[in-house]
């Protein structure tokens, strides 16, 4: 009989341990179970914000390079896929719009543009001497045809990359579509000083220095044409002796 309270104690003290080793699992199940429905929620509203740009830089090349070959329904589905991981890419929204232009979707690419640019003012804002902003916001501008604003943005673009060859040869375009002749000239002698082998800049040079004569011929002519006018006005009045009308006067009431 004095040995029953005993078994009885022992037995007690392992329901115990057993209840706690059941318990114990179920406790860190879960605690797991409630960390990955928090991780599938944070992956659902986007995940790591900085992963999320990598993979829409890397999904830009992949789509510059569709474009690059042609492929261009791919890349505008490659470029969308970019926007979704990362809205604030300027540079896939500019190559979306271009794909979209390759297509001929003029209302698309025009709507893409036009982000485009409100993006690239938002980081030229944020860094100033960004200098890939400023091209690429010149390139915005000149598909959406505003020359002007396309060359103040190509000409800062040049000041912060003096060595880019392509922002001085588009500045020159730009220029030239502005019949600036001048300007643009000036803007394809220093990209060929940068690529002496770029032959577009060669041929655009050469048309930009015939815009430049065409314009000093054309003012030529206009003054020669207004002299003769002026010498012929002079003549027919000393021939005919005419003289001015004087104005009447108004008449009282």
């Amino acid at each position: 009989m004095t040995q029953r309270p005993a078994i009885i104690f022992r037995a007690l003290i392992l329901c115990i341990g057993l209840i706690s080793l059941v318990a114990a699992p179920g406790c860190r199940r879960n605690k797991t179970a409630n960390s990955n429905t928090n991780g599938g929620s944070t992956v659902a509203n986007g995940g790591d914000p900085e992963q999320a740009k990598r993979q829409a830089e890397s999904l830009v090349e992949q789509g510059k390079e569709q474009y690059k070959n042609d492929q261009d329904e791919k890349a505008v589905e490659t470029f969308k896929q970019a926007i979704n991981h990362d809205p604030n890419n300027a540079e896939a929204r500019l190559r979306l719009g271009m794909s979209y232009a390759a297509l001929d979707k003029k209302t698309e690419s025009e709507e893409e543009y036009k982000k485009a640019i409100e993006l690239f003012k938002k980081r030229i804002q944020a860094d100033s001497k960004d200098g890939a902003a400023f091209f690429y916001l010149g390139e915005a501008h000149t598909f959406l045809h505003q020359y002007e604003d396309a060359v103040r943005a190509y000409r800062q673009a040049t000041k912060l990359r003096p060595e880019d060859e392509e922002a001085f040869y588009q500045l020159g375009m730009a220029e030239t579509r502005l019949a600036h002749y001048p300007e643009a000239t000036a803007a394809f002698q220093k990209a060929l000083e940068l690529d002496p082998n770029d032959y577009r800049a060669t041929d655009a040079i050469e048309n930009a220095k015939e815009g430049t004569q065409r314009i000093k011929e054309g003012k030529k002519h206009a003054e020669e044409m207004l002299k003769k006018q002026l010498e012929a006005n002079a003549n027919l009045n000393s021939n005919t002796g005419a003289k001015p009308t004087p104005r009447r006067s108004p008449e009282k009431p």
